[in-house]
């Protein structure tokens, strides 16, 4: 048997196996030479133990099994005092968490089928049925009937002991937990084999990993390819037949028995060994997902770079994160991942980086250029600020730091962006976020802009602009003639909006003249381009947008 195994980084899926594989089994247990990586048969014993621990470690405080397990602190909490403290949203919370988790989650058919490997004298679904909400009647006051309401908290407390205890022991966590990451990590990368078949007769899924992917390598390993035909379409080594494919993975293989137009004269070679296979499987730990969106940075330069890089990323997403776990986080990492820092303190420098997304069931794909890391690292002090800001277009919450780093990331400039938050910002709509934001954002668009060679106007002073637009502002205040901003404002951004430099400037001299004021020699470069004028335009916008100047006296008018 072959006791050494060579992987190769290659296209962006095997390495994204390839980081998974080491995240399982640890960097310290493999050898690493460039773009190569060795490792030993050893490695792969209980390799299906190191492959679920491995996603139960990274993702455990966002499966449904903590859910479950981490009410037990809340219950100490209430018995340590005597229920001192417990009051009716106590109460409610309480019939929630019986109602929301324990029973939506400890009846589903995915969960019951592995209790008998937990404890198979453990009656859980005994426990759930005898398992009650706790009501008030309507005529019922809680203070009036608390004392035996307590008692009935105390028994329910009791039953939740039982049904806690047995999912937080160690099979408790390793089948419950390895049940819920199935369904919402693992399924993320691929699907129809193994424990995600259908119509697997595998109860325990790691005893079906091992069978799906683990035995097929020993069995490889041990057998004679010398008179093969065929080679592995991902590292060209000899393999017996073309019976494993890539349909498993998603949004990315197919069918080679239903689909035979997706290959060469209809003759399919996309087969792989089961080396590869098994890398292929630990595709989803080498992507770091929140919300079931999920990110990988290609970074192929070497597989210690390709490491470091997501290692770092997944890092800040799921564990040193102050704020906790949600839908932004990938995007900050990412920045901060690819704009660290290293020991030498030089500035980590690379040519292009991949950047593989998993949005919507489909894998997206940009590149970050070089002058795309510099200004993501110029502009971290901006990018900072817009973590907490937003605004809600219907139903959807849009934070602008995520909207911004995808604006980049497509290479797209920010104008459209930047148009409307400040026309959010003159209409009822609810926004979480104030000039200062808007023109950081026109600050980063500048910086993009003249990272992609577009060829702006000498040095704008955004400062400038947006100060004429105050006095601007300022200048309708004292005329008594407030009333007509808003229309003004309307036509200058609808200006900007088309690109109408002539309709811009033609609103801009009848105001000026209004005002008996000369227009500002800034405005001059608005001809140069079209960026040129839209980022002068907008800047002059944010300043008539913002709050007023301080008068001398000390006093001011806050406008929205």
């Amino acid at each position: 048997m072959q006791t050494e195994i060579e992987i190769r980084a290659n296209e962006w899926l095997q390495n994204a196996g390839i980081v998974g594989f080491l995240n399982i089994v640890g960097k310290e247990n493999v050898r690493i030479d460039g773009q190569t990586l060795y490792f030993s048969t050893e490695v792969l014993e209980n390799f299906e133990t190191k492959y679920f621990n491995y996603f139960i470690n990274e993702y455990k405080e966002t499966l449904a099994w903590y859910k479950i397990v981490s009410y037990k602190e809340k219950m100490e909490y209430y018995r340590v005092e005597d229920f001192a403290s417990f009051d009716e949203k106590a109460l409610d919370d309480l019939n929630k968490y019986i109602k929301d988790v324990v029973k939506f989650y400890l009846k589903k058919s995915n969960y019951i089928k592995v209790f008998p490997l937990i404890d198979s004298k453990a009656n859980v679904e005994e426990w759930l049925s005898k398992l009650s909400l706790i009501k008030l009647s309507k005529k019922q006051k809680f203070e009036e009937g608390k004392l035996a309401l307590f008692e009935e908290v105390k028994e329910t407390y009791n039953q939740l002991d039982a049904i806690i205890d047995f999912c937080a022991s160690e099979k408790g966590l390793k089948y419950l937990g390895a049940k819920n990451l199935i369904y919402s990590v693992i399924n993320k990368g691929w699907e129809g084999v193994s424990f995600l078949y259908q119509k697997t007769k595998f109860i325990d899924p790691y005893e079906d990993y091992e069978n799906a992917f683990l035995k097929p390598v020993f069995e490889y390993l041990d057998t004679d390819l010398s008179k093969s035909k065929y080679n592995c379409f991902i590292c060209n080594q000899p393999i017996k037949n073309l019976n494993l494919g890539l349909s498993f993975m998603n949004d990315i293989g197919f069918d080679i028995k239903k689909k035979t137009s997706h290959v060469w004269d209809f003759n399919n070679d996309v087969a792989t060994c089961p080396v590869c296979r098994l890398i292929y499987s630990c595709v989803p730990a080498g992507f770091t997902y929140v919300y079931g969106e999920g990110m990988f940075v290609n970074d192929s330069f070497s597989i210690d770079k390709l490491l470091d890089v997501n290692v770092h990323m997944r890092e800040s997403i799921l564990h040193f994160n102050n704020e906790g776990i949600n839908s932004n986080n990938p995007y900050r990492a990412l920045v901060e991942s690819i704009t660290m820092e290293k020991e030498d303190k030089r500035r980590y420098e690379l040519a292009d980086i991949q950047l593989v997304r998993y949005e919507n069931e489909h894998y997206r794909f940009n590149i970050l250029s070089k002058k795309m890391l510099h200004i993501l690292n110029d502009s971290k002090t901006i990018l900072k600020s817009l973590i907490k800001c937003g605004y809600k277009e219907g139903n959807l919450n849009v934070n602008l730091y995520k909207e911004v780093i995808q604006h980049l990331m497509n290479n797209e400039n920010l104008f459209t962006l930047i148009h409307k938050l400040i026309f959010y910002k003159q209409t009822d709509v609810k926004v979480y976020y104030d000039v200062s934001h808007i023109a950081g954002i026109l600050e980063i668009n500048t910086k993009f802009l003249r990272g992609v060679n577009v060829k702006m106007s000498e040095e704008i002073e955004l400062d400038k602009v947006q100060f004429y637009g105050k006095l601007f502002k300022e200048g309708y205040y004292d005329k008594k003639s407030e009333n007509k901003i808003p229309g003004i404002t309307y036509k200058l951004l609808n200006a900007l909006k088309v690109n109408d430099k002539d309709g811009f400037m033609d609103t801009l001299l009848n105001s000026y003249s209004y005002l008996s004021k000369p227009i500002p020699s800034e405005f001059i470069k608005v001809f140069s381009n079209k960026e040129t004028f839209k980022t002068i335009g907008y800047a002059f916008m944010l300043g008539v947008s913002g709050n007023r100047l301080k008068r001398k006296d000390g006093g001011n008018t806050d406008e929205k």
